[in-house]
């Protein structure tokens, strides 16, 4: 920032100072006439520092700050992968030096403050770099009534605003409502204001939000470059379709990965495996995924992390034959679990040695006070070090494994002594671990995006994991909740803590279902409205601890749903075969996802913070644009209160209308959660008089378009791909349909088309059979293209989950565009 103080009134001296050098106009000053350039930056050089200001087209303006007295400058986050364009800038120099960006965005430097506006509308009040203790960073000044949301993993209200909390990734075990400092710190802000704040430093801080000063928010940082990010955008919707635009999107993950897993904490033996999944197709619950917890690498909890291999094989037999078996009898996919350290005394350890983090003096350093053993942790951040581990998962991959569970990657215990090398990424000095702590998992899963796609590229990378930072959406993170407390706070947690991830753009955010920690006992009431509750997310994976025998301070609890008892686990079962008739639904989110930016979860003030009352209905969400969900989070509820935006709402168990802008008790008891479909949503269904065991007997061609009828002509924008391929999008290998309908009067008319039709014919050519919530009129004609519709092509449809019986109509389409009308009772 171009300021020289004056003792008195630390104004900013009127000096013609410019020079322009190439792609970057530094100021040391200001000059009287305004300067027009394309360029890609502009420098304000101080006596204390300089700003450096970078214009993105998408409405996102990049600043930095250098103090003179600071040397810990390095850039390790690679969250940011946009550059910013050459664009045209206009520099004014007056007593308010304002730097524009092709008319739209601009940021204006008055008396050590930054304003930034887009047009004439001041967005961000002001912001000023502040030094103190250890701690650097900058402060905003907030509006009176703005609300702050965001930050990552918080069990906090949904607005942040009166909250101070760390920057620094922390596992806690058994935690419920009011955790503020979880497993994914992300330091992304939306404010109902307008704009996004994103800090691109991973290093350890902290941030204030009104709580020191209710009218400033405050973030500082031990170490790092001194960058944040202003997003603007009308919305959320917006803001985020902006950020992502410069962070990345999340990758199109496999389609199975929508379907129900078989896990808990943790699976014995293989003959263990093979019960629980027998019991499973005995009860007819589908599955698709099968999670190994550490058992696969050893038979304790301690002492067994860094044997990357099957270690019993009386156990585990033949690992290799198990896998293969379960992929082509069952179409299960697993999951293995892996840690980054390597302990003691295990069969890695000594070739390990050399690929571990160190102390100061250049040796490996060990953590005495790990749970799980004494041992070293892999320094992730060297070359040597990725290709070191990933030739141990690369065997497995080999042997059948189709996901990876990343656990334990905060790191979970890193002690600030520990040096990281991070040469292979242009850091000449060795870096302390409260510097990288932040971005230790975003680079272990950057290694195994890295890995899949130039060694396994034929196949969708699954990664769990638990940790990491801004842009770690890019490398395919499945990101959990942690070890959340089986108890009602854990499941009230759950809402708040899914919405502030979706909101900081790692949109496939989930929870152990059911709880993973410290129960003395069974709930099976509070196990199915968890389940319920998960049926809605992006992940549904039962999971929870059941290791009595090894641990007896620890409950052994079922966490599948074929243990449950009954009434519960007819129940739990309705909602598993909800989720998976959801099927081309959801997975036509992760398309919003990987090109849009959407999140999968979206709060009721997604497109519009106007609402007082969506702001105050925080629990509720969206999932995807065209469905509301309410979950039941009170012990023994029959009825909850929620709040319908305005519009018609129909109700998806029984088809009841129900008039919006308004608060209403609606009936839930243990049998349902309510949820509402928007009027004019198209809601796409797979549909089968066949038992669904598993997402490998999906078939896209017959499924059905169920349509809720409006006054109000809407569009639905459906996605469809093999659900296998890598590189999808990029080989445009896929379908986009569109879905327009409108309701007049008693006639529906419904138009479908395709972006591609000349991919059409025998590969793409279906049938979509379009349900109706409302009954169609006797003897009236159903047209197509202005043609009558045969008979054979009109009739009724039993829901499985609604018990419903709907009317539908069953029509060809090939590619060419499809008018339907049809005329209601």
């Amino acid at each position: 920032m171009a300021i020289m103080k004056r003792s008195i009134c630390s104004i900013i001296l009127l000096v013609v100072f410019v020079t322009v050098h190439a792609q970057q106009v530094i100021i040391n000053t200001v000059g009287k006439d305004p300067l027009v350039s394309k360029t890609t930056e502009v420098v304000y050089k101080a006596k204390e520092g300089a700003w450096t200001f970078q214009g993105f087209n998408n409405a996102v303006i990049k600043t930095t700050y250098k103090p003179s007295d600071y040397s810990k400058t390095e850039q390790i986050s690679d969250a940011v992968i946009a550059k910013p364009p050459s664009i045209n800038t206009k520099i004014t120099n007056a007593v308010s030096q304002t730097v524009e960006w092709d008319n739209l965005t601009s940021v204006v430097v008055q008396r050590e403050k930054l304003y930034y506006k887009i047009g004439k509308e001041v967005k961000v009040k002001s912001a000023t770099y502040f030094t103190q203790g250890d701690a650097r960073g900058f402060r905003f000044q907030l509006f009176n009534d703005e609300q702050i949301f965001g930050g990552g993993e918080r069990a906090l209200p949904m607005n942040r605003r009166g909250y101070h909390f760390n920057l620094y990734n922390s596992p806690s075990y058994g935690y419920g409502l009011g955790a503020e400092n979880l497993n994914f710190s992300v330091p992304v802000f939306i404010s109902s204001a307008g704009y996004a704040l994103f800090f691109d430093n991973p290093s350890k801080g902290y941030v204030d939000i009104g709580q020191a000063d209710k009218n400033v928010l405050e973030v500082g940082f031990t170490s790092g470059e001194l960058t944040y990010y202003v997003v603007f955008g009308k919305s959320i919707d917006e803001m985020l379709s902006n950020y992502t635009a410069i962070t990345g999107r999340q990758p199109l993950p496999p389609r199975w990965a929508f379907g129900n897993f078989v896990s808990r904490f943790g699976y014995r033996s293989e003959e263990q495996v093979t019960q629980v999944v027998d019991k499973m197709k005995k009860d007819q619950f589908p599955m698709d995924g099968l999670v190994f917890d550490l058992f696969w690498f050893g038979d304790n909890i301690k002492g067994t992390l860094g044997n990357l291999d099957w270690v019993n094989m009386q156990k585990w037999p033949n690992p290799k034959q198990m896998l293969t078996d379960f992929k082509t009898k069952d179409n299960l996919k697993s999951v293995l679990i892996t840690e980054p350290y390597i302990l003691q005394n295990t069969k890695t350890y000594a070739e390990a040695t050399p690929f571990l983090a160190t102390g100061a003096d250049g040796s490996a350093m060990m953590i005495p006070d790990l749970y799980f053993g004494t041992g070293g942790l892999v320094d992730i951040f060297r070359k040597q070090s990725q290709d070191w581990i990933w030739k141990y998962y690369k065997k497995q991959v080999g042997n059948g494994v189709s996901g990876w569970w990343l656990d334990l990657a905060e790191p979970e215990k890193h002690p600030a002594g520990m040096m990281h090398n991070l040469k292979d990424y242009g850091v000449a000095r060795a870096m302390g671990a409260d510097e990288v702590h932040n971005v230790y998992g975003h680079y272990f899963s950057k290694m195994f995006f890295e890995k899949y796609s130039s060694e396994v590229s034929d196949q969708r990378l699954f990664l769990l994991n638990r940790s990491g930072f801004a842009g770690s959406q890019r490398y395919g993170v499945i990101p959990w909740t942690g070890d959340v407390a089986r108890s009602w706070s854990g499941l009230k947690s759950q809402p708040l803590v899914l919405l502030g991830m979706s909101l900081c753009g790692l949109p496939y955010i989930h929870s152990d279902a059911g709880g993973f920690a410290k129960a003395d006992q069974a709930d099976p009431e509070l196990y199915t409205r968890w389940l319920q509750f998960a049926a809605f997310t992006p992940v549904f994976r039962p999971h929870g601890t059941a290791l009595e025998d090894l641990d007896p301070g620890t409950k052994s609890i079922p966490s599948e749903p074929c243990f449950i008892e009954e009434p519960y686990k007819s129940i739990v079962r309705n909602y598993i075969n909800l989720r998976y008739q959801l099927l081309p639904y959801n997975y036509s989110l992760s398309y919003d996802q990987a090109v849009l930016g959407k999140p999968l979860m979206r709060p009721l003030y997604y497109y519009n913070f106007a609402d007082s009352n969506a702001l105050r209905a925080e629990e509720e969400y969206y999932w995807g644009d065209n469905l509301l969900v309410a979950p039941v989070t009170t012990q023994g509820a029959t009825a909850r209160m929620l709040y319908l935006p305005a519009g018609k709402w129909y109700s998806l168990a029984n088809n009841s209308v129900t008039d919006g802008g308004k608060f209403i008790n609606q009936p839930a008891d243990i049998k349902q959660i309510p949820v509402f479909v928007k009027e004019g949503s198209f809601v796409p269904l797979w549909i089968t008089k066949d038992t669904i065991k598993s997402t490998g007997s999906y078939n896209s061609k017959d499924i059905t378009i169920r349509y809720y009828p409006s006054a109000n002509a809407t569009t639905y924008v459906w996605y469809d791909d093999d659900g296998i391929s890598t590189r999808t999008l990029e080989k445009a290998d896929y379908e986009l349909v569109t879905f327009k309908g409108v309701t007049a009067g008693n006639k529906v008319t419904i138009d479908i088309t395709t972006n591609n039709p000349n991919q059409y014919g025998k590969k793409f050519k279906r049938k979509f059979n379009f349900e109706l919530p409302v009954a169609l009129a006797a003897g009236q004609q159903v047209l197509v293209n202005g043609k009558p519709l045969g008979a054979e092509s009109i009739g009724k449809q039993k829901n499985q989950f609604q018990q419903l019986t709907n009317e539908f109509v069953s029509v060809e389409f090939n590619g060419k565009p499809v008018k339907v009308e049809i005329t209601l009772k």
